[in-house]
């Protein structure tokens, strides 16, 4: 009888260090080539998000270079717009900070004296904060400003990719749906990377812009200055996990130190936190669980690898690569599900 040979069994072990090093210089690709990958997953992103609006008009019997150009410039119309007020907005904080050098130097002393009574040497402590004096901010702003007003080759790379994937989209779609008879569950995890993307940039825009529009409300009350600016701040933040709120949190906060003293400062942390407390922590989880499915271990280490991966960028698009990588890696693949459970806490949706 012809011996019929086995295909080889790797150790457990050998798998997982096959694994990591194969993740290790897929990671180390996109760190060196963040100055494109950066921008490529932020129009794919982008991309999916308005997935329903060329979906609609494809229900409506739209030909298909409307359902290009309709999504196209709804994306373009939204990224002038954040361009735009951020640029107006810091350009009135250069304007206006310059006006409170005195003021942070005066807070700077009397914490100095405050320390010095303590015993605490504050020498090494002033020089540093003493660096963070609202006129030394003003070059770097003015920096910041002038790279989101230029056109830079990033946003020409962006808008270029844009184009390409909202003309790909629909024949990408029909090419999925030939495909579904012999690879399903490759289908559904691409199908699912899409329904979860765009569930999660949904509702965390939904809420993202409610906060923003409490927050600025509370500002004007509380009669901090450039309460737009730090509405849309918290805006951008609110898609980055945990750290964001802290992000968006500090820079009024000082500010309204800087002009009306601590208790102006501890009012705005407080109204930030109640407005935070109940969008984030008791709205959100209930639309939002169900959408992304990620614990907060495994949400806490995508910010920080894809930050360092991708630099900021990788902060905002943390959470939407994540659900991707673990669809491609264990949704399609149902054999997989118990490494679903175990970095989720629940098996990965198949349906």
């Amino acid at each position: 009888m012809p011996r019929t040979e086995r295909p080889v069994q790797l150790a457990p072990g050998l798998l997982v260090l096959l694994g990591t090093a194969s993740a290790a210089l897929v990671l180390t690709f996109l760190h060196s080539a963040s100055g494109w990958a950066a921008p490529a997953i932020l129009a794919l992103m982008l991309t999916i998000g308005v997935h329903p609006v060329r979906a609609w008009l494809a229900r409506l019997g739209a030909p298909e270079w409307l359902r290009f150009l309709v999504p196209l410039l709804v994306i373009l119309v939204f990224l002038a717009a954040m361009g735009l007020a951020l640029a107006i907005s810091i350009s009135e904080l250069i304007s206006l900070l310059p006006r409170y050098s005195g003021r942070f130097t005066d807070i700077v002393d009397d914490a100095s004296r405050l320390l010095a009574r303590a015993d605490i040497d504050t020498s090494r402590i002033a020089a540093q904060v003493s660096d963070l004096n609202p006129a030394n901010l003003v070059p770097f702003l003015q920096t910041f400003l002038n790279g989101v007003v230029s056109l830079s080759s990033t946003g020409v790379l962006l808008v270029t990719l844009l184009v390409a994937m909202c003309l790909d989209a629909t024949a990408l779609g029909h090419q999925i749906a030939a495909l579904e008879s012999e690879k399903p569950d490759l289908v559904r995890a691409l199908r699912g990377i899409v329904r979860d993307t765009y569930s999660y940039l949904k509702v965390s825009t939904i809420f993202g812009f409610l906060m923003a529009v409490l927050d600025v409300i509370a500002l004007y009350i509380l009669d901090v200055p450039l309460p737009l600016l730090w509405g849309l701040l918290a805006f951008i933040a609110n898609y980055i996990p945990t750290f964001g709120f802290l992000l968006a949190l500090i820079p009024p906060a000082l500010l309204a130190l800087l002009i009306d003293g601590p208790a102006k400062a501890v009012a705005v942390v407080i109204t930030y936190i109640v407005i935070n407390f109940v969008t984030q922590s008791l709205l959100l989880p209930k639309f939002l669980g169900g959408a992304v499915g990620l614990s907060v271990t495994l949400t806490m280490l995508s910010l920080i690898l894809w930050t360092s991966v991708l630099g900021p960028l990788g902060a905002l698009l943390a959470v939407p690569l994540t659900l991707m990588v673990r669809a491609l890696l264990l949704e399609a693949d149902p054999d997989k599900a118990w490494a679903g459970r175990l970095l989720t806490g629940a098996s990965p949706r198949l349906d």
